[in-house]
């Protein structure tokens, strides 16, 4: 994890950029989707700060694309490659995967794309440690050596990247930038990137505002085929937009989204008490937007309004993976909270994004310790919960989430959903580990 103090302390700001209908959320005015002529819609001068914020991430995205499929295509999935897939590589400390195409996504983000305008913090999933304070090598990442024939590209990248800062992150929104916190997913599904499964993998930008609510963000999907996808979007701002595969088939049927692996017996549970099928797919941000293309197309087909895909999980992701979710699910009408507080009561209870050294959404005596989660050395035997916040992650999700569209974000939608969760954890409580 890489945390990034950009903005020193300053004057005090008398201009906002969130207005009053940042807290109540105003309603969502203005959807759009992918040009006919095939090129991402353009950021004019009527477009909010948020929504400049977007769209120039997404075309930061679009201009990594070649990159990441040159790592993809030639260093991991061909097997005739000469620099092999062993350099490009390697297993994190919690066994999780990392490619240098995790480490350059990010750091092209972080030191390009963003450098330039003060945020309040950037917190990014990659932890670079001591490179942070020296020269960047930019073809060294995480101990790893970029490829001679793909460092050219890496380069034009980053030039690419940088001018494109120059011309659309503008200092008269300065104002509203500097109190946000944003939450960077460089390759959210790496597992999938790297074992050829490239397409359920996604680049997750998310923006808090000072009280570390999500308010804007990009699900950018590089490697989708015939070509990428995305979905972005900034409630506050009314701002909602897409580009889906147009060709492919939508489910006539709602469906549980879930993990490739296992899953734990709740969700099993889950599943069959709504006695829906189960979808197995990569990446948080993959099966967001999995879940809003489904949400999408029965706003456009009435006779589907039962047929939602949902994300239920009770086992722990990251603020890095729902940050830019969430505000995408928002601002198309869908919402993703924590899977404990849903279950217990009727209030919205949503995660927490700034920047912090402790887990500001911690709840003793709730979470199991896991590899992935704990920040102990050794992991108690048998499976303990976690009693103090020092023993847990900063940025891990302890408390599960709950992830729908606008078809089920309606009183008699979420009744059922919460009846339905009420039911399996009867059976089989939530693990949440």
């Amino acid at each position: 994890m890489t945390c990034i103090k950009l903005a020193a302390a300053a004057a005090l700001l008398t201009i906002s950029c969130f207005p009053q209908s940042v807290i109540s959320f105003a309603p969502m005015t203005n959807h759009a989707h992918y040009g006919q002529d095939g090129n991402m819609p353009e950021s004019n001068n009527n477009s909010g700060p948020l929504e400049k914020l977007c769209y120039t991430s997404l075309r930061a995205c679009e201009l990594m694309t070649p990159l990441i499929e040159s790592i993809y295509d030639e260093l991991i999935l061909s097997p005739s490659s000469s620099s092999g897939s062993g350099g490009v590589q390697k297993v994190k400390k919690d066994n999780s995967a990392f490619t240098i195409a995790d480490g350059t996504v990010q750091r092209l983000l972080i030191k390009s794309l963003f450098a330039n305008m003060e945020f309040r913090d950037i917190v990014g999933e990659e932890d670079e440690g001591e490179e942070e304070k020296n020269e960047i090598d930019w073809y060294q990442v995480e101990g790893l050596t970029i490829p001679r024939h793909i460092q050219p590209l890496v380069d034009s990248t980053r030039i690419q990247i940088e001018s494109l800062a120059k011309d659309f992150l503008v200092s008269n929104n300065k104002a509203c930038y500097s109190k946000l916190t944003i939450f960077i997913d460089p390759i959210d599904g790496t597992r999938e990137f790297s074992s050829g499964k490239g397409e359920q993998c996604s680049i997750c930008i998310g923006f808090a505002d000072e009280m570390g609510k999500a308010v804007a963000g990009v699900v950018y999907r590089p490697l989708s085929k015939p070509s990428p996808t995305w979905v972005a979007g900034a409630k506050c701002e009314g701002y909602a937009a897409h580009k889906f595969d147009e060709e492919k088939d939508h489910s006539t049927t709602g469906a549980l989204l879930s993990t490739n692996g296992s899953i734990s017996p709740f969700v099993d549970s889950l599943i069959k008490e709504l006695e829906v099928p189960r979808i197995k797919a990569g990446g948080a941000g993959n099966k967001m937007m999995m879940l809003l293309q489904q949400s999408i197309s029965i706003a456009n087909n009435k006779e589907m309004t039962h047929h939602g895909y949902l994300y239920i999980q009770d086992r722990g992701v990251s603020r890095w993976d729902t940050c830019g979710a969430e505000a995408c699910l928002e601002a198309f009408g869908g919402n993703l909270l924590k899977l404990t507080e849903f279950l217990r009561e009727e209030q919205d209870s949503y995660y927490t994004y700034l920047a912090s050294k402790t887990n500001l959404d911690f709840i003793p005596n709730t979470a199991y310790l896991t590899k992935y989660n704990s920040n102990l050395q050794d992991l108690p035997s048998p499976a303990q919960k976690a009693q103090d916040v020092s023993q847990v992650k900063a940025y891990s999700n302890l408390c599960g989430l709950v992830a729908f569209g606008k078809e089920f974000n309606t009183q008699e939608g979420r009744k059922y959903l919460r009846d339905a969760i009420r039911k399996a954890a009867a059976v089989d409580p939530p693990s949440l580990d």
